[in-house]
């Protein structure tokens, strides 16, 4: 009996031994805070970007005054527009991006399946958390309606998709080490389609 209690303890003892060197050796992985360096854009076999026409409902304005009345028009700013970034190991993201940083977009305009780094247009925040945001990109139309007349206002908007995958690059700022990660991302953005006016004499 005494010899089991002797082996049992050894099992225990050896099992803590184990935990513990495990530990060390995954902190030795971490830097404890990494500053975010810069992040690279591809649209790889598995991405792509589509595009949805959305037919909106139609709008009417009628200027029964005898004064000339102006109508302002934005159909893409009916809807909010969202980023979201992806990563396999959420806990080990947050790790590296505690504090969120600014990041320009791949917009689908261009193609490219090598990585490149994409500056000067509009930002998003690097999260795993969905982002919506009113679009950047919108032209508003204002139309003059005259006196004892009808307005007519009917129009689309392009929703366009854009799946991207993203490699970002940290650098832990105790041990200077430089880590990478990749991942992928999606966007929904809209832009105008077309639009028709059609402006009548109240009968």
């Amino acid at each position: 009996m005494t010899q089991i209690k002797r082996l049992l303890e050894a099992g225990v003892f050896a099992t803590i031994i184990l935990c513990c060197a495990t530990s060390c050796s995954n902190d030795d992985n971490y830097d404890g805070s990494y500053t975010f360096d810069y992040i690279e854009w591809a649209m790889l076999a598995d991405d792509q970007m589509t595009e949805d026409v959305i037919e909106l409902a139609p709008e009417t304005y009628e200027n029964a005054s005898n004064s000339t009345i102006y109508v302002t028009n934005n159909p893409v700013m009916d809807f909010k527009e969202t980023s979201q970034f992806y990563y396999d190991s959420p806990e080990y993201f947050q790790l590296l991006n505690q504090i969120p940083s600014e990041v320009c977009f791949p917009t689908g305009n261009i193609s490219f399946s090598d990585f490149r780094h994409l500056v000067g247009g509009s930002t998003v925040p690097f999260s795993l958390e969905e982002y919506a945001h009113a679009p950047y990109d919108y032209v508003s139309e204002t139309t003059s309606v005259p006196p004892h007349c009808i307005f007519y206002y009917k129009a689309s908007v392009i929703m366009r998709t854009v799946n991207a995958t993203y490699r970002a690059y940290f650098t832990g700022n105790d041990s200077g080490k430089q880590v990478m990660i990749t991942g992928k991302w999606k966007g929904v953005f809209y832009k105008d389609d077309k639009s028709i006016i059609n402006i009548k004499e109240i009968e």
